[in-house]
This record gives structure tokens, sequence and C-alpha cells, in this order.
């Protein structure tokens, strides 16, 4: 299953300042209801410039852990 990762953006957090938005490489964030959220989910390259400049960090990027298996590591 090919599963893309977007950001998660906090509505109750997010003050609307638009800073995410007009830094967004590919205009990926916009306005809906005066708070930024992800208009364009398709665009996302998940560069994470949205959670980096959030002042109020309503902008969170999930992400996957993997714990590497010392029996499964490729010693070539």
């Amino acid at each position: 299953m090919d599963e893309q990762w977007l950001p998660m953006i906090d509505s109750n957090r997010c003050t609307g300042c638009g800073e995410c938005i007009a830094q967004c490489p590919t205009e990926a964030l916009g306005h809906r209801n005066g708070k930024a959220a992800l208009v364009h989910p398709h665009l996302c390259i998940y560069c994470a410039d949205c959670e980096t400049l959030c002042p109020v960090g309503a902008i969170q990027l999930p992400y996957l852990i993997c714990k590497l298996d010392p029996n499964e590591r490729d010693n070539s």
C-alpha cells in the first residue's frame, strides 16, 4: 500500500499568520477559514519547512521510527 504522509495542522493553535503559506515551496498550503490548511496535498513534498517556520508549533509532520535488527544488518 502506497501511503503519502502529510503535515498535520492544529487549527486550534494556528493563528493564521500565513508564514507557512508564504514559504511553502510547492504552494500546497493555503488559507481556509482564516487558518493555514493543506489545500493541495498532492503538491506536498514533505520538506518540513512549514513545521520549522510555524511560530506557534501548530504544524507537525508525522514520521516513522524504525529500529534496525542487528541480525538483519547488511555486512557487505
